[in-house]
């Protein structure tokens, strides 16, 4: 880029680089005046109203705020008492739980058909990467349902 020694009126001295400058911002003055003309205001009325519904939409969302959390957190809740209850109730469940642990747990009072599992936990790569799917996805999922549904 040529660097500009210009100390003199240039226009009026005709230096080839400042009047190119100053046609340029004769140019963007000329533009900015014709849409200055061309710009439609709106009345004051309709600018009044669109305030109007900004600040009721602004403080209906203020408003719902506490409610969202609120009903995240019970279905947080709930979700996690209907797995606890699936858990202590289920022999299956607590049968798959001594196995993994290797370890005896205290058994329901009542009893249902179970599922028998090997006597030695199992550390194979597909187990693993079950506990691990499963796990990522109690993570994640909460995550990815937080910012679908939020309000922006």
């Amino acid at each position: 880029m040529p660097e500009f020694d210009c100390t003199h009126d240039a226009v009026e001295d005709g230096c080839p680089s400042c009047a190119e400058v100053a046609a340029i911002a004769q140019a963007f003055t000329d533009e900015r005046n014709a849409l200055m003309q061309e710009a439609q205001v709106p009345s004051s009325a309709i600018v009044w109203w669109r305030a109007q519904m900004r600040s009721r939409r602004e403080a209906a969302e203020a408003a719902a705020q506490p409610i969202t959390w609120a009903q995240g957190l019970v279905l947080a809740c709930a979700a996690g008492i209907l797995v606890a209850a699936v858990g202590f109730f289920s022999p299956t469940f607590m049968k798959a739980l001594e196995w993994a642990m290797g370890t005896s747990l205290p058994s329901p009072s009542f009893s249902l058909p179970a599922i028998d599992f090997p006597d030695e936990p199992m550390t194979s790569p597909i187990l693993l990467a079950t506990v691990a799917a499963l796990g990522l996805s109690a993570i994640v999922l909460p995550v990815v349902l937080y910012f679908t549904f939020r309000e922006e």
